[in-house]
């Protein structure tokens, strides 16, 4: 599984997100990041005096069971 990571701060990006209204997005990240956390939306926003809200927040754990990785190896007999 490849996580993005955030293109502001660097730290790995776990969490998807969309904004409402959608006009925040673009007077927030104005074409400088594609990925941002949501901790440095939230700093970028607050510095702008940009109201928004979080909707559609998902998160994905980087041990994720269902995407577990096999290596070969010797089989036992």
């Amino acid at each position: 599984m490849v996580t993005s990571s955030c293109e502001k701060c660097g730290r790995r990006n776990l969490v998807t997100y969309r904004v409402e209204p959608k006009t925040a997005w673009g007077v927030v990240v104005r074409n400088r990041w594609k990925s941002v956390c949501p901790s440095c939306f939230d700093s970028e926003a607050e510095i702008a005096g940009v109201r928004y809200q979080f909707v559609g927040t998902r998160a994905t754990s980087w041990s994720n069971p269902a995407e577990t990785v096999t290596r070969p190896g010797k089989k036992r007999q």
